[in-house]
């Protein structure tokens, strides 16, 4: 970014904050400079979370910010991960149209440190093999708090270059509470309502405090998608898939905490965590294979779940003249698995695949690489938003010549367990000023990780090959509706062939599974070496120990520094194939990570801060990545490898903020950030063959020369009191953040870091007044590259993403509060594509999505 453009966003931001500062000022009649504003506000349920969030931003030593559950006890957002999008560079990776993986700063999700009540979780997940935590099994019902960390202190973990986001849990409250909540859902796209139910119990008997807090969330969802893949040339279309998605989504929580405390404000606590999502999927899939001139009709069906559980023992103790000690035993588990379909000796992602053939496509190109498909921006005929079928005029499925093709069972599990995590920390005031901290981490990790992808044929001596006629047919679920977003949609949906229902093709594979022979060259398994990369077991020991000291030598600077040091040491037991034969291998990588860090804050006036930070962090490499082997994945045309020699990635960190209070709701700031990264560790992708498939795309891990990120960050939080009359009820929320990076592919090919996003923003306004509050928010995250390959114009793009939303609550009393959600308001598309938005490789919609509840405090 030049040096124009930074000043230029600067410019902006400045006019901005004189929008919004001069009228206050006004208005209000700020205090005197250094004075703390006292101003008292009539808070309600937006405004109550507004000032709680930023009274703890107001009084951190490090650069953060924070996110608290609203007045009536809920985050903004469904799950964990949606909650923390609004705050200012802060991004989410979705599934489904929900929120998934958290990011800062558009950085990767795996660089950044995702916690629960300062501890990071065990991960597992269906397709990544990642160090990121998916919350969307965590309901945001379950979470009192998020600490958004832009600049990380000695006494947190470390491996954080984005940024440490700390979600924490529910604790017990002061007094006997009960609460409880019940709503509606409903999908357009799905057409399908859902429910949730949600139970809070809290009281304190003298020193005895608890809280146990459940909640259930049952939604019904679709998706309508299609997706080009690319043939051996890279560009040209060998196959279009039409996917149209049904499923449930069920979402479990549990949380329990139990503390005593003592008398000189010390206490011991206990905490249990359960978190679950189970998504039920019925998935048809059309595959229109024009390099092999049929049909493909597949009929899958899974149940995928997670669940994560654990808890956690600690204390903190008051050792007399100020100084502490605390500490925590914990153990959580994550694990990932399908559910019993077919049943539950094979459990697994269920396909069964039938092919029409000799469909005889038209209007297609041989350029080299067979008859394929071309778009407009390759000199092709097909636009990226209606690329033809091709198929002949008047063509129609008929079930009688679809015959079975194969059927696949997709077998995943994984299971990360931390099992046991040991941490201590002791604080020492050495005078009024001067206060020392130390203290220490000890994790024991395993995860264990197994994978298979079985195809299977007719035996055809169990008779001839079962045709799609041999079954009960029906329509395709949401076929009238498929892709009604483009005008192309109908000519899809009009030439689906009908499909057979999950249930009886489950009964005929139970009946028929002796008749069905194993393609052991086609799946993936441990013996052709085509499962390996993703079959393997982990042991990481991670050591760490830190010494910081905060300093306060008058009332208008604090000086925060220290170190932080964290030895990890990962063994990955896994198999290779060599000249056919499996061998077991063990590879082991160790590193001392050595983190300094200062922080400091000029309190210019009593409200105003200059905020300023050099940090060292770390990532280290993802659990796949590490893994001896490989892994082939048909369905996505992918074979993936490991690289067990990977080094960990470094930044050094910079960080400069200003932030401005207006009394106790609002907040506006300005910050610039720049990192050095070091040992990035990337995804290259290069185009071949694989076991006779064209157009199969190689990844790998590698570590990349060293580059830099930069960029800048503003945010406005203000209650507009200064309006007249019921104007004086509404707020804003906005920010920004505009990020710039480069580094160098070995190849010298200059790019920015992977999966860095150059645009972040969140615009929000509400009323709020009282009794009545409503919030309208967009959210906008920049296109970024996911994968790279071996130029611009074969860099796989995540495409730009901006949802709006609508949240309303009316308390009816003090005691009940009617509650409404609308989500994707403008159904938003989620896009994929290969060097240009006019060269698509996978486009989704999801359609709105709509929550409405009541909300009851008993007591």
């Amino acid at each position: 970014m030049t040096r124009f453009a930074i000043m230029k966003v600067a410019a902006i931001g400045t006019s901005l904050g004189g929008m919004i500062v001069a009228p206050a000022a006004q208005a209000q009649g700020l205090p005197a400079e250094g004075e703390p504003s006292n101003e008292i506000v009539v808070t309600g349920t937006i405004v109550a979370s507004e000032m709680k969030s930023i009274a703890e931003q107001r009084r951190a030593d490090n650069i953060v910010n924070v996110l608290t559950a609203d007045g009536i006890g809920r985050l903004p957002d469904r799950n964990a991960a949606e909650a923390v999008q609004r705050l200012p560079g802060v991004s989410i990776e979705r599934d489904q149209g929900e929120g998934r993986f958290v990011a800062v700063r558009g950085l990767p999700s795996q660089w950044n440190s995702t916690l629960i009540n300062g501890s990071r979780l065990p991960t597992a997940e269906e397709e990544t093999t990642s160090r990121a935590t998916a919350f969307d099994f965590f309901p945001s019902e379950l979470i009192d708090q998020v600490v958004v960390s832009k600049a990380v202190t000695p006494d947190m973990e470390g491996d954080a270059i984005g940024g440490s986001v700390n979600f924490i849990t529910k604790t017990a409250p002061e007094e006997r509470t009960l609460q409880l909540t019940a709503g509606a859902n409903y999908s357009e796209k799905a057409d399908k309502p859902g429910f949730l139910a949600t139970a809070l119990y809290g009281d304190r008997i003298g020193k005895l405090g608890f809280l146990l807090t459940g909640t259930y969330y049952k939604r019904h969802w679709a998706t309508d998608n299609y997706e080009p893949r690319r043939g051996g040339d890279g560009i040209g279309i060998t196959r279009l898939e039409l996917r149209d998605y049904t499923g449930v989504r069920e979402t479990t929580g549990i949380n329990g905490a139990i503390e005593y405390a003592f008398d000189d404000g010390g206490k011991i606590y206990a905490r249990g965590t359960y978190g679950s999502l189970s998504d039920d999927e019925t998935h048809y899939k059309h595959r229109l294979n024009f390099a092999s001139n049929r049909v493909e009709v597949q009929h899958i069906f899974n149940t995928l779940i997670t669940e994560l559980s654990g808890g956690e023992l600690g204390g903190v103790h008051m050792l007399g003249g100020g100084a502490k000690f605390d500490w925590k035993v914990s153990h959580y588990e994550n694990l990932f698995r399908y559910g019993d379909t077919p049943d539950g000796q094979d459990n697994s992602y269920f396909v069964v695949r039938f092919d029409q053939r000799n469909v005889g496509y038209q209007g297609l190109e041989n350029r080299g690489s067979g008859n394929l498909a071309y778009n407009e921006i390759d000199g092709g005929t097909d636009p990226a938003n209606a690329i033809g079928n091709h198929l002949p005029s008047g063509f129609q499925m008929d079930p009688s010549l679809t015959r079975l093709a194969n059927v696949e069972l997709y077998k995943i599990r994984v299971k990360e367990t931390d099992r046991i995590v040991l941490e201590g920390n002791l604080t020492v005031p050495a005078s009024g000023t001067l206060t020392f901290k130390a203290g220490g981490k000890y994790r024991d990790k395993v995860r264990d990780a197994t994978f298979q992808d079985l195809f299977y044929t007719w035996n055809p001596a169990a008779g001839p090959v079962p045709t799609l006629a041999d079954f009960p047919l029906m329509n395709q679920p949401g076929r009238g509706q498929y892709l009604d977003e483009l005008s192309i949609g109908k000519q899809y949906a009009g030439q689906f062939s009908q499909v057979v229902s999950e249930r009886n093709l489950v009964d005929w594979y139970l009946a028929n599974r002796g008749n069905l022979v194993l393609d052991e060259a086609g799946s993936a398994t441990a013996q052709n070496g085509g499962a390996l990369g993703r079959t393997f077991k982990l042991y990481e020991k991670q050591a760490a120990g830190y010494l910081m000291g905060t300093w306060v030598p008058s009332d208008i600077l604090t000086l925060l520094g220290g170190v932080r040091f964290e030895y990890t040491k990962t063994t990955v037991d896994g198999q290779v194939l060599v000249n056919g034969v499996l061998e077991n291998t063990r590879r082991s990588n160790d590193y001392l990570a050595i983190l300094p860090s200062l922080h400091a804050t000029l309190h210019l006036d009593g409200d105003t801060n200059l905020r300023a930070a050099v940090t060292r962090t770390f990532a280290r490499p993802d659990f796949g990545d590490l893994a001896p082997g490989g892994a082939f994945s048909e369905a996505d045309l992918e074979f993936a490898g490991g690289n067990p020699n990977l080094k960990p990635t470094y930044s050094w960190n910079g960080d400069l903020m200003v932030e401005h209070y207006f009394g106790n709701d609002g907040v506006i700031s300005a910050g610039a950030f720049y990192k050095r990264i070091s040992n990035p560790i990337y995804d290259s992708r290069v185009v071949g063959t694989y076991r006779g498939i064209d157009g199969v795309a190689f990844l790998a891990p590698a570590n990349g020369a060293s580059g830099d990120l930069y960029g800048v960050e503003f945010n406005v939080q203000r209650r507009l009191g200064f309006l007249p009359g019921l104007l004086s009820n509404l707020g804003v929320n906005a920010n920004y953040t505009l990020i710039r990076s480069k580094f160098t592919l070995p190849d010298g090919r200059s790019v920015r870091v992977p999966r860095q996003a150059d645009n972040l923003a969140n615009l929000a306004v509400y009323y709020d007044d009282g009794r009545f509050s409503t919030r309208l928010a967009m959210n906008y995250k920049g296109a970024y590259i996911e994968e790279y390959g071996t130029d611009a114009d074969s860099d796989s793009y995540y495409g730009a993403y901006t949802s709006l939303d609508l949240t309303v609550n009316w308390n009816v009393t003090d005691r009940v509060t009617v509650f409404g959600e609308a989500s994707n308001l403008t159904d938003q598309k989620l896009q994929y594509y290969l060097g240009s938005k006019e060269r698509p490789l996978q486009v989704e919609y999801y359609g709105p999505r709509f929550v409405l509840g009541v909300k009851a405090s008993i007591f």
